[in-house]
């Protein structure tokens, strides 16, 4: 017969077990969706440089403080369009018609 002693050890043992598997779940959820978003900015970085051959000129460096100022021409460019909401739907609604023609 278990004693109670054994039975809270058994208890404090099972749950655990219990976080240990939920936070191995929580990081194999992490990873996947890390893979997810690198594959996407790939793909993106992809069809950047092939819209914008000059892009190819812009050089990863080895600090962040190096990639910041080699990017921050095309990244100052993003920021414009992106807060220039007219102009974003004016270039979305022309998009779509480039898709009604394929």
């Amino acid at each position: 017969m278990i004693n109670a002693n054994d039975h809270l050890k058994a208890s404090a043992e099972r749950i655990q077990q219990l976080k240990n598997q939920k936070k191995s779940k929580e990081r194999r959820e992490q990873e996947a969706q890390r893979k997810i978003d690198i594959r996407r900015n790939i793909m993106i970085g992809g069809l950047m440089c092939h819209l914008f051959p000059e892009l190819m000129e812009l050089q990863p460096q080895w600090s962040a403080e190096g990639n910041v100022k080699e990017f921050k021409s095309l990244e100052n460019i993003l920021r414009v369009l992106s807060e220039d909401t007219e102009l974003l739907t004016k270039l979305k609604e022309e998009a779509g018609k480039l898709s009604q023609d394929d």
